[in-house]
């Protein structure tokens, strides 16, 4: 139970400690302390919600130095004339740097206003007071020094008698803003990654000639094959560009059984060997058919197509899904 008695009382000294007029404490003498303010740009035209700033610098000579635990608390309302104020200390930073003949206590405060009226009305930006004393001091008499309110003017949201504030075009009062600096910045990098992505779908899908490595061989082969209709002339010459092109390619004739030298010149297509097996199946059964067995043009048409363009995205080193080979034509 002692406990417990012991720990309420030693709470509510904190509170009246906390709670002490600064009033209590006498002002530091002249020239000890002296002050720099950058106050805010403008003093009217402030309405409920509102963000003001203040730049303090104090600079206290020695042997006088801060009392830390006074500096001002965010958060804490004032009164003035036994009424809230409306103006809030909404966020707080200090830096305090020492030197041999002086301390320097540097503070950025951030007031948000909470109050309003019909009419334009006065208010301030509150004075703070912080607590300085001399360490070699026996009896540590503490001393306090006042930064100045800064008076500014609260506006309404709109013209007294006016219900609806669109109506009010009053030039004295600013435009709301949007920060629109996080969506500009989002807008930039989506519209960066979709055009590079568009770019990318083009250079795997484009039949155009203009695009990296689009000229190559087998890019024209391609182009070619896709224009004939299906018929057995346009079939076998579909082939024979297919051969020019492997040959040109491998700088040799190209068989079946020396695929190997396609490969070191470019592995992407070892991704396609089957389909280039059955491609010279194919071209064997084209040419050199000796029985009468007539075979399907539109398929073998549409098997040369994809075959070539699977040989111009290995041409361009591009992966070609393996779930687009296609064997079995030449039968």
């Amino acid at each position: 139970m002692m406990k417990y008695l012991i720990s309420l009382m030693m709470l509510l000294l904190s509170i009246s400690s906390f709670a002490l007029d600064v009033q209590e404490w006498p002002d530091i003498q002249e020239g000890i302390v002296s002050i720099k303010i950058k106050e805010p740009p403008h003093r009217v035209g402030y309405t409920v919600g509102d963000k003001s700033e203040r730049h303090v610098e104090v600079i206290i000579k020695k042997p006088y130095v801060l009392i830390k635990e006074s500096l001002p608390i965010p958060g804490y309302e004032r009164k003035y004339k036994g009424q809230d104020l409306g103006i809030v200390l909404d966020a707080m930073s200090h830096v305090y740097k020492e030197n041999k003949t002086s301390s320097t206590l540097v503070l950025d405060l951030t007031y948000q206003i909470f109050t309003n009226n019909v009419v334009a009305k006065p208010g301030f930006l509150p004075a703070e007071y912080i607590r300085v004393l001399n360490p070699n001091d026996p009896e540590k008499k503490v001393f306090k020094y006042r930064i100045p309110e800064y008076q500014i003017a609260i506006s309404p949201l709109s013209i007294f008698g006016n219900i609806k504030i669109e109506e009010d075009m009053s030039p004295l009062r600013g435009v709301f803003l949007i920060d629109e600096k996080n969506p500009i910045k989002t807008l930039k990098i989506s519209g960066i990654i979709a055009l590079f992505s568009l770019l990318g779908l083009l250079y795997i899908y484009s039949q155009y000639a203009w695009l990296p490595n689009a000229r190559g061989v087998f890019a024209r082969t391609h182009r070619s094959i896709n224009k004939v209709k299906a018929t057995s002339a346009n079939i076998q010459k579909a082939i024979t560009e297919m051969h020019r092109a492997f040959d040109l390619v491998t700088g040799k004739t190209l068989f079946k059984d020396n695929l190997q030298d396609l490969y070191a010149k470019n592995s992407s297509f070892e991704n396609i060997d089957n389909e280039l097996r059955e491609f010279f199946k194919l071209s064997t059964l084209v040419f050199f058919n000796t029985s009468n067995k007539k075979y399907d043009h539109e398929e073998i048409l549409k098997w040369l197509k994809n075959f070539s363009r699977h040989c111009r995205d290995c041409e361009r080193k591009l992966i070609v899904d393996k779930k687009s080979l296609v064997v079995g034509v030449a039968k």
